[in-house]
């Protein structure tokens, strides 16, 4: 049995660029019931769980995001009336959610090779959330496929390459510093812009590399999993935008936007790629 119904017309006009739907066949699956992220939770790293108190707005100040008083386990546990979010981080180190994430991506990569290629780095995570909750406007730079197990969501999703919402400077950020917070600014203007997605049981949405978004929860308890991947081709963003945020940063540029110019932005990957070499020469010593 397949995990995931992709339609393949929709999935070659979209993939990797826009947002669609697709539909999955996970939620039913005892790992996703409350006692066994509970028992994950134990069993990860600390700094794999994060959560807060979800009564946030979708542009919150990151330094203002205030703590929920509650440990893990009690977060989890009065999941439905503590008005929390919480994440669980790269549950693949767990076997059992390794296969489901290997399954997935497994259904996934025959479509997804039509477009790009060098696939690595596949991971996992596992939302958690109070009725009602916001999680902050941010962009994430992995493939993502984000599968709806429990409870009701609504994803606001906007054009990645509208600079109005997310100017270059904010996603160089991001890319030359990899531990700044996520949340980004959001104004209420932006909110016309948006892709609305309404996901309830069984409802998938991909994501694009950067596309900004913020989820406002239903009314009840949401769970989520979300599947990643890199590609060559989120590889070469993040290496043009990081290179360009340190032209900015060190040097005063103003470089040209990514895409804006593909044969600048190829010279920008031949470089990397020439200067990294060197840098293996000289460490290696031949």
């Amino acid at each position: 049995m397949n995990y995931l119904d992709i339609r393949e017309d929709q999935f070659d006009e979209n993939f990797p660029d826009y947002g669609f739907t697709l539909r999955h066949n996970l939620a039913r699956l005892p790992a996703f019931e409350l006692p066994h992220l509970l028992e994950l939770s134990r069993q990860l790293p600390a700094d794999c769980v994060e959560y807060n108190t979800g009564t946030l707005e979708p542009g919150q100040d990151p330094t203002r995001t205030p703590r929920n008083g509650l440990s893990v386990d009690e977060t989890i546990q009065q999941i439905e009336h503590c008005r929390s979010w919480l994440v669980l981080k790269h549950v693949e180190r767990d076997p059992v959610y390794k296969a489901l994430l290997d399954a997935c991506l497994d259904e996934v990569y025959p479509y997804a090779s039509r477009k790009l290629g060098g696939f690595h780095h596949r991971s996992a995570f596992i939302f958690v959330t109070s009725p009602g909750m916001v999680t902050p406007f941010h962009f994430d730079p992995e493939h993502n496929f984000l599968l709806q197990i429990r409870g009701e969501k609504t994803m606001h999703q906007f054009d990645r390459n509208n600079r109005i919402i997310l100017p270059e400077p904010a996603i160089e950020d991001k890319y030359v510093d990899t531990n700044s917070h996520r949340n980004q600014l959001f104004r209420d203007e932006f909110q016309p812009w948006a892709d609305t997605f309404v996901l309830k049981v069984g409802d998938g949405l991909f994501v694009p590399v950067n596309s900004p978004h913020w989820v406002q929860n239903g009314k009840e308890v949401s769970v989520s999993f979300s599947i990643t991947f890199h590609s060559e081709e989120s590889d070469r963003i993040a290496r043009l935008y990081k290179l360009n945020g340190m032209l900015r940063r060190r040097f005063g540029f103003d470089p040209a936007p990514v895409g804006s110019k593909p044969h600048l932005d190829a010279l920008k990957t031949g470089g990397i790629k020439a200067a990294r070499q060197v840098k293996r020469l000289l460490v290696s010593g031949t």
